[in-house]
């Protein structure tokens, strides 16, 4: 639940981010063809058991 001064906030943030995607300032000023990953970021990895099947919460009842 998002009380109305929250929605508020929301609304305001979205507005300021469509208007900065619209003037292409801010973090959208260059586009994506020029952005690049900081070299230093390590490689991301899947935590350990990401690749199995995760257990059913109800049981399969056809």
């Amino acid at each position: 639940m998002v009380d109305d001064y929250t929605a508020g906030q929301v609304d305001r943030a979205r507005g300021r981010a469509i208007g900065m995607l619209d003037d292409h300032v801010g973090p959208f000023a260059a586009g994506w063809p020029s952005w690049a990953p900081d070299p230093s970021w390590p490689l991301p990895a899947l935590p350990p058991g990401a690749d199995e099947a995760a257990p059913s919460a109800i049981p399969y009842r056809p």
